[in-house]
This record gives structure tokens, C-alpha cells and sequence, in this order.
């Protein structure tokens, strides 16, 4: 007998009982069905295709080896858009949106932004079609992850500029209106808290940063000034405890900027913006 879909996730819902990710399955059903989330809801009480059913019961077991749905189905959302994501990239997280919005509401007149560390692409493109004015250039060290964000170019018809790069190594003289970074900022010592899904499955080369999480921080912040334009502005992404520590290493290594810190909406100090 052929599933419903609401047969379908209440057998997941038995499969994965426990689990952190509650709603991991059904994030799959609706990717592979091509519904929305209402759109599922309005069809559970449909049969699924034979197929569908078969696929979806290969997802739920790699869900149970803490795979995260998102890898699974190639897309993650950011920002009212979907991007692909391999293990090649971290998945964007909500939080990040927030930084983006803050960016895109004070660059209006930008024409020229840096997205450091570019990943998926989701900081950078997202800024792209925010800031159709403003030329964006995307980087990141690792190969892998640049072909992602191309690939995310391509499919959302997004127009930027994409260099492999060590922070800043590749970039010459160039500079910005603005600088944009979501850096590795976790330490080590911090693995034993951390979800079990996301050590084994993302980079660590996206997570991970020596110094308790600040030595990007610190190299990144040392060169930023020689690839601003004047008057330009950063905006950085960090760790909820990390707002002391950075204060102190911005007061010491970029005196003559302002750092402005703010809160995310769970409350918590995330992100900051450093106007030189």
C-alpha cells in the first residue's frame, strides 16, 4: 500500500524519535516533493509516488547517521532563496540573514563590497541582488567552496566577482566600500558542546580558528584597512561570548575605527560593524 505523506512523516517522526532535528524530515519531503510548507500540509493526505516513498525512506536513514537534511536534498534557505550546499560549505544559518540585512541597509549607495570567507555564496550573492549597484567581489581559500558559490551565481542569476584567496593574499591593491566576513570563530575547546551533525559532516576549515576562535579575527583585522576606501565600513559575524575579547583586539589593532555591536534576535552580541 502506498504512503500518504502524513503516513510518511509520522513513520519518520518513529524513525528519528530523539533526534535534535525534529524537523529535518519533513525539510527533505518538501524539497524532494517540490512543495512549499503549506503546500505539503495542504497535500498530506495525498498518496506519494512509489518512488518519492522510496527516496524518502533512504533520506530518513541517512538522517538517523546525523546527516544534515540539507546535505542530503543540496539546498539550504537563506534570505527567501535556495542555495546549494555541499560539504564543501557550511549551512547558512538564520543568524547570518541578520548581518546581511545590516549590511544592506547602511551600503544603499555602496558600489563596490568584499565577502570574505564567501562559502555558498550566500552572504555575497544575497548582497549582489540587495545592492544591484554595487559590484560584489567573493572569496574564499578553499577551491571547493568557490565552485559552489559559482554554481549559485549561475542558478540565481547573480552577478559577482570570484577570486581564491587567503583572506586578503590574492586581492592586491583592490578596495571596497565595505568588507563582509562570516569567519571561522569556533575554538576547539568548544567541540565537546557542539551538535554531533555538524562536527562530522561540515568543514572544519569554516568552523574552526586557533587563539579560542579570534586568530582570523586577528590576521583579518590587521589587513582590512589597506582594502577599504575611505570612510568604508566591515561587518563581521562572531561567536555570542566573543564581543569582550574582540572590543579589546579592534581597540589595539584598528584604533581609528568604531565598532558597533549588536545583538541578534534571540539576543545575543553576534555581530559587529567597524566604520573606518
Amino acid at each position: 500500500m502506498t504512503e500518504t505523506y502524513d503516513q510518511a512523516l509520522r513513520w519518520a517522526a518513529g524513525e528519528l524519535a530523539g533526534r535534535n532535528d525534529a524537523d529535518g524530515a519533513r525539510y527533505v519531503l518538501e524539497i524532494r516533493g517540490g512543495f512549499s510548507p503549506s503546500g505539503l500540509q495542504l497535500h498530506r493526505g495525498d498518496a506519494m509516488p512509489p518512488a518519492l516513498w522510496a527516496q524518502f525512506q533512504e533520506d530518513v536513514a541517512r538522517l538517523q547517521n546525523n546527516e544534515p537534511p540539507q546535505y542530503i536534498v543540496g539546498v539550504a534557505p537563506f534570505y527567501g532563496d535556495l542555495f546549494n550546499v555541499t560539504p564543501a560549505v557550511l549551512i547558512p544559518r538564520f543568524e547570518t540573514e541578520e548581518l546581511v540585512a545590516w549590511a544592506a541597509e547602511d551600503e544603499a549607495d555602496a558600489t563596490s563590497g568584499l565577502d570574505v570567507g564567501t562559502g555558498s555564496g550566500v552572504i555575497g550573492l544575497t548582497l549582489a541582488q540587495l545592492l544591484p549597484n554595487c559590484r560584489m567581489t567573493l572569496s574564499d581559500v578553499s577551491a571547493a567552496a568557490l565552485a559552489v558559490a559559482q554554481r549559485n551565481a549561475t542558478r540565481l542569476k547573480r552577478q559577482a566577482t570570484f577570486v581564491q584567496s587567503d583572506l586578503f593574499a590574492a586581492l592586491g591593491d583592490q578596495r571596497f566600500d565595505f568588507v563582509i566576513a562570516n569567519l571561522p570563530y569556533i575554538a576547539r575547546s568548544e567541540t565537546p558542546v557542539m551538535d554531533a551533525s555538524t562536527l562530522k559532516f561540515e568543514p572544519g576549515l569554516a568552523l574552526f580558528a586557533e587563539e579560542e576562535g579570534l586568530a582570523l579575527f586577528r590576521a583579518f583585522t590587521e589587513q582590512v584597512g589597506a582594502h577599504l576606501t575611505p570612510g568604508g565600513c566591515v561587518y563581521l559575524e562572531f561567536g555570542y561570548h566573543q564581543q569582550p575579547a574582540l572590543a579589546a583586539l579592534f581597540a589595539a589593532a584598528v584604533p581609528e575605527a568604531t565598532a558597533t555591536f549588536r545583538q541578534d534576535m534571540a539576543g545575543h552580541p553576534r555581530m559587529v560593524r567597524l566604520a573606518f
